[in-house]
């Protein structure tokens, strides 16, 4: 899977706001997308909708059987994951287009997460990066990373965090 933007959907506004918004398929970050059109959005915005794909790793191979590599179950998950990105893509501009923005999809297979998406605020010249957050406590972020986290402390703009918003929280669990 390459890394493919799809252009924006209309000419992009003359010093018009830049605003990328990390998507990863997760209901925290559909309510991230949700609070920015409520919240945020400025009539004259460029948004660039941002999911950063982590690379389908090959399936384990036998070593008392190395000839047999397992390529059609490889195939599969390419192919799940190929689609999900498609649905992604289809859902957000969908309620890009109903909300009237100019936008562009863009979705890369990455390594780190976090490092892509300030990687991509700094190649767009971005003025505002938007993540949501899925709310893990102090042990869990140390151990599992958390990418806004990586985000707030790595980026040279504006960072909005959104966590769960408390009457959310039961629809944020995962």
């Amino acid at each position: 899977m390459d890394r493919r933007p799809s252009g924006f959907s209309k000419i992009p506004p003359i010093n018009s706001r830049s605003v990328l918004i990390a998507i990863d398929g997760s209901e925290h970050s559909k309510k991230a997308f949700q609070y920015y059109l409520k919240w945020l959005q400025r009539p004259d915005d460029t948004i660039t909708i941002y999911h950063a794909v982590e690379p389908v790793s090959l399936p384990t191979i036998s070593l008392s059987n190395p000839i047999s590599i397992p390529s059609e179950e490889w195939s599969n998950l390419v192919q799940t994951n190929v689609k999900r990105v498609r649905e992604l893509e289809q859902d957000y501009s969908t309620d890009c287009l109903a909300h009237n923005l100019t936008y562009q999809f863009l979705y890369e297979p990455v390594e780190h997460i976090g490092a892509a998406i300030v990687q991509n605020a700094e190649k767009y010249n971005v003025h505002l990066i938007i993540v949501g957050s899925r709310g893990l406590g102090a042990i869990k972020r140390t151990i599992m990373g958390s990418v806004s986290d990586y985000v707030v402390h790595h980026a040279n703009t504006a960072v909005c965090v959104i966590p769960c918003i408390t009457e959310q929280k039961n629809s944020c669990k995962n």
